[in-house]
Parts: C-alpha cells; structure tokens; sequence
C-alpha cells in the first residue's frame, strides 16, 4: 500500500461536519452510558441516535459545523505553506513511493497493471474447498447473505474430518507446486 502523504504539522486543521463534531462531543458520555459496547457497536448507536435528532437540534450541528468551515477557511488563507508543501499543507512529492502487491505494480497513471505473463497464484486448502462448496451451499441455502455463506463455509471447512482436510491439502500443495514451477 502506497504510504500517507506527509502533512505540514503547522498547516489548518480540517473542519469537520455536522455528524462529526456530534460524534467527538458525545463519544465519552454513550461509552459511559454503554459500557459493554464495541467501538462498531457503538459508532452504530451512535449514528442512529444522531438521526433521531430533531430538526433544531441538527441544525445546531450543522451551525456548528458551518462555524468549524469559516475556522478552517480563514486560517487557510492566512497559512503560509513551508518550502516543499502544497497550500493545504500536503507535501509536494516529486517521486512519491510505488507501491507493489503480488507482481501489480502502480503505473505513472495511478492505475494497477499487472503482468500479463504472470502465473496466477496458487490458493489455499480453504479457498480451493470454498470454491468448489460454494454452488453447493448456495443451493442448500438460498436466503443465506455473503457474508452468512462465508461464515457457513468456514464453519463446514472447520468441521472436516482429518482425511477430507488431507484431500484438500494434497490439492493446494498440487496447485502451490504448480506456481513454483511456472515462477520457475
């Protein structure tokens, strides 16, 4: 992954929005209200308890907010950028890091391009196991989500007996020699 963009520490802070500035104002009092609550649970209770705002009261965090832009604005047209950043405080890169993954490289396009002559990869007893179950369950289980399949999926994978798990495994060390000889 391609590496952040180094910002200027003296450069305006961003404004944030309406929701935002609700989030940070009540984060400590539901976590003291909810103390059992995951931080996803809780940006869900969240979420859901500022859509149950009344309108005035939403619109004080939108007036917020408006207030935070003007902040931001302002000391954006006063911020004078050091030599070597941009003038929202963002380095200015001349060769910024590329970035590679499995052979895929980034372009000067930004885009990916990948090695047409590449072999593809070799996959896992699971993955192999997944793609030959998944019609399978699928058929078994039509209403289930993705995500429900996936789980399922994994579940079954778990619950193969030692031999079945072998078979599986003997078809992934196939498919890894098989890469190892095209890499070769």
């Amino acid at each position: 992954m391609a590496k952040k963009i180094p910002k200027d520490p003296g450069a305006p802070k961003r404004n944030m929005s309406a929701y935002l500035l609700y989030q940070n104002a009540m984060r400590e009092q539901f976590k003291a209200q909810n103390p059992g609550m995951t931080f996803g649970q809780l940006a869900k209770y969240t979420s859901a308890m500022y859509s149950e705002l009344t309108p005035a009261e939403k619109e004080a965090w939108v007036q917020r907010a408006e207030a935070d832009k003007q902040r931001y604005l302002h000391e954006l047209s006063t911020y004078i950028p050091p030599p070597g950043f941009d003038a929202k405080g963002d380095a200015i890169m001349t060769n910024p890091p590329q970035a590679t993954f499995r052979g895929v490289k980034r372009s000067s396009s930004s885009k990916l391009t990948k090695d047409v002559n590449a072999p593809k990869r070799n996959l896992s007893a699971y993955l192999l196991y997944q793609n030959a179950m998944r019609n399978h369950f699928k058929a078994e289980n039509p209403g289930m989500t993705f995500g429900q399949l996936a789980k399922y999926t994994s579940h079954m994978y778990k619950n193969l007996t030692p031999e079945e798990r072998a078979a599986w495994d003997a078809r992934s060390q196939a498919d890894r020699e098989r890469y190892e000889a095209e890499m070769a």
